[in-house]
């Protein structure tokens, strides 16, 4: 075999190897990332009676863990991990956060402040942790509910400020991730109101 055709061969080998190898880069066997929404609270309806509109700024964190934009299980052992391929729009902070901010603003009880403003003694603050917001499987790994909880303080002004607690529990009976979702906005739709109620 001459110089020239050796060459060739080994040209044909490596381009070979090469369109293999990409050919693997645009396979996976992990599933495709699916991402999911929730709604604001939609139950509430405006005061008929004229009240002041009140300013006020909302703060929700939440406890280590929970900070994630994958949509969490909690085992009976407490292994607390992702569904593969399943995730929200944002962290669920941001997207709690921003949900009951469109819910209180719906209500027309206040006018939500992102950033400083000069409001006076009538600004108030709500200020929540999330304590829970996850699926709870149980010892065969099967999803049996949906768990969230809210904790933390409301104060306007210079009035006393207010404890506010929800918490609540979905049961579900469906493996589908679209039934488990709709269970999520369930729990979140009633912390919400609770949230509302107390405030």
């Amino acid at each position: 075999m001459n110089n020239s055709k050796k060459y060739t061969l080994f040209y044909i080998l490596v381009f070979t190897c090469f369109f293999i190898a990409c050919s693997d880069l645009t396979r996976s066997d992990k599933p495709a990332a699916t991402t999911w929404w929730l709604k604001p609270y939609n139950g509430l309806i405006g005061s008929s009676v004229a009240v002041p509109v009140l300013p006020l700024e909302l703060t929700l964190t939440a406890v280590p863990g929970l900070d994630s934009d994958k949509i969490l299980t909690l085992s009976p052992d407490a292994e607390l991990k992702p569904y593969a391929g399943a995730r929200w729009t944002d962290h669920v902070p941001e997207l709690l956060g921003s949900l009951i901010e469109r819910s209180l603003q719906a209500s027309g009880r206040f006018e939500i402040l992102h950033g400083p403003a000069d409001t006076g003694s009538r600004t108030c603050e709500l200020q929540l942790e999330l304590l829970e917001f996850f699926a709870e499987l149980n010892t065969g790994g099967r999803t049996t509910g949906v768990r969230a909880a809210l904790s933390g303080r409301y104060q306007c002004g210079s009035a006393a400020a207010v404890d506010v607690h929800s918490s609540v529990s979905i049961s579900v009976a469906d493996e589908r991730m679209n039934i488990i979702v709709a269970a999520f906005q369930q729990a979140t739709d009633r912390m919400t109101r609770e949230i509302l109620d107390q405030i």
